[in-house]
């Protein structure tokens, strides 16, 4: 009679070996069956009390007090910055803030950057005449110069920043925001300026968006609060079995992830069995398109990935540990079922599902309308699974969410498999087999200069792998199968670029319009045996109207070992 251990590892085996291509290596290390995983998360990083101070002190320096002294300003948002390099030429741990400062008297932004353990003497000042992304103390005050209470529901619109410049290059402040009171069931939409406490209702109709409303399945919204930009929140979490250390992490709640509108749920120095895999892993650019011609509705819009919305997470809070939730059930957003807006937890949600062996790591944002969900999910056998949901809200005033429209999301995945440099990217094509049963053709190419690469329909078996020149191991980037294909606004699939440690690199920076530029760092350097950064794009069509409730509204590649 065969052993139970033995009939669970039978049925457990197909499951994980999927049938590889012959040409992949699978490991062969198989997990403990009967093991559970443990999860265990230690707070790392500053706290928000010392973010503050830092930049209470730079703006009573000398050289702030003179720029800002007499103007009507408003700190938008605080993070940390990186600076420096002292690791292999990359980042171990932030020393330097950044506070984004608008001058609502001058019509300008004020970046001011400075030392965490020194803020008096290190900062220095730069100006622009571009426009942050509004903080929730600006809409808060947008919605109380429109007439509304403080208990009134209200979020920035699309778009949050509408433009007002004058000839002299400076700007009035005009957010565009919606608002209601609780007991009320129209919402308005209102341009405010907080350069001079006006305010006009919005011009623009929506009843095209509103026809689709009657056949829209968009959840009606909570109203609930969000976390404002900026709030610190970092921890280094450790993923076992038994005595065996599968995973460590940085993790960094979105609210402070990295770039110029945010990144998600981002992951820092990933390693699995020891081993480097990924020094860096989010989602800096978002975006979405329409392409029908509805008023009020885009007919373009680059979103925020920093702004936490709550999500259903039963669990316990991390002692010591701020904006992170041990649940004790499978953690759920709009875009699960039941599809319901809202929750009870904000920030970063983990869960261990020992029937799948999976750990989700997982948080809801906000953008005007929609909500977005940024995941990760990490399996025992070194399986890594970014993951990102559309979904959205229907409000009386504004149906766009109803309108079909096209996101695009594009992860940046900093590859550092065993060591930062010494790695390489190889695209594999495997042909269909003609005459069916046959062994299809497959080739491999290393790329070797900065290229930007198609996902495509005539090799829909295309991937691309990672790996260590040196030692051989390696992972690859598989395309999920709901990922779509670029359109023109869309741009591209993926693109391999060598790294380079500056903030310039870690998205497309402040854009004149609303698409992706990442093609912008193409530029013909080597990427073989270099230290590599992967971008990869997933396309999604959003329609309320037209699919049944339920359907999957998740896009996301799929990162395994190859060699490890």
């Amino acid at each position: 009679m065969l052993h139970p251990a033995f009939i669970a590892f039978l049925a457990w085996l197909p499951l994980t070996l999927c049938n590889p291509a012959p040409d992949e290596q699978i490991p062969l290390t198989l997990p403990q069956l009967t093991v559970p995983i443990a999860v265990k998360v230690e707070k790392i990083g500053f706290n928000n009390a010392r973010l503050q101070e830092a930049v209470t002190q730079a703006l009573s320096s000398n050289q702030v007090f003179g720029v800002l002294n007499e103007s009507d300003h408003r700190v938008l948002r605080v993070d940390f910055s990186e600076s420096s390099s002292n690791c292999n030429g990359k980042v171990v741990s932030p020393e330097s803030f950044k506070a984004e400062v608008y001058d609502y008297t001058n019509g300008r932004a004020v970046y001011l950057n400075g030392d965490v353990f020194s803020p008096s003497s290190s900062v220095s000042l730069e100006e622009t005449g571009t426009q942050p992304l509004p903080s929730a103390e600006e809409v808060a005050e947008a919605a109380r110069i429109a007439g509304y209470s403080t208990e009134a529901i209200v979020f920035a619109a699309m778009p949050p920043v509408i433009p007002r410049t004058f000839s002299n290059g400076t700007s009035h402040r005009v957010l565009h925001i919606m608002a209601r009171e609780k007991d009320e069931k129209t919402t308005k939409q209102f341009y405010v300026n907080l350069s001079n406490k006006t305010v006009e209702i919005n011009p623009h109709s929506s009843s095209s968006a509103e026809s689709a409303a009657p056949t829209c399945h968009a959840p009606v919204e909570a109203g609930q609060s969000v976390t404002p930009r900026g709030t610190p929140g970092q921890a280094l979490v450790t993923i076992s079995q038994g005595d065996t250390i599968l995973w460590t992490m940085e993790i960094t709640r979105p609210s402070a992830s990295s770039g110029n509108a945010g990144s998600g749920v981002e992951l820092r120095n990933v390693r699995y069995k020891g081993r480097v895999v990924l020094y860096q892993a989010h989602v800096p650019i978002l975006n979405v398109e329409y392409k029908q011609s509805v008023p009020g509705c885009g007919p373009t819009y680059r979103d925020w990935q920093n702004e936490e919305y709550p999500l259903t997470c039963p669990g316990v809070d991390v002692p010591g540990v701020p904006g992170f939730r041990i649940c004790t059930a499978p953690p759920t957003t709009i875009v699960d079922p039941p599809n319901n807006d809202g929750g009870d937890f904000k920030g970063v949600a983990i869960y261990a599902d020992q029937s799948t062996r999976t750990v989700v790591i997982k948080s809801q944002l906000r953008a005007g309308w929609y909500r977005y969900t940024s995941e990760w999910r990490l399996a025992v056998d070194g399986t890594l699974s970014p993951r990102f949901g559309f979904g959205g809200v229907y409000w009386p005033s504004s149906g766009c969410i109803c309108v079909p429209h096209h996101h695009h999301v594009y992860w940046r995945l900093d590859f550092d498999i065993e060591t930062s440099q010494g790695n390489k990217v190889t695209e594999v094509n495997r042909f269909l087999s003609f005459p069916p049963g046959s062994p299809g053709q497959i080739t491999r190419n290393d790329i070797v200069y900065e290229v930007q690469r198609p996902r495509s329909p005539l090799i829909p078996r295309r991937h691309w792998e990672v790996s260590n020149i040196q030692t051989g191991r390696s992972y690859g980037l598989y395309p999920g199968s709901g990922d779509g294909k670029a359109d023109a606004y869309g741009v591209g699939d993926l693109w391999v670029l060598k790294y380079r440690g500056t903030p310039e690199e870690v998205d497309d920076g402040v854009v004149a319009d609303t698409g992706a530029h990442i093609s912008k760092f193409v530029n013909s350097e080597s990427v073989l045996d270099a230290d590599v950064v992967v971008w990869y794009a997933a396309h999604f069509l959003h329609d309320e109207s037209h699919e049944a409730p339920g359907g999957s509204h998740i896009v996301g590649p799929t990162i395994r070992p190859i060699r490890w």
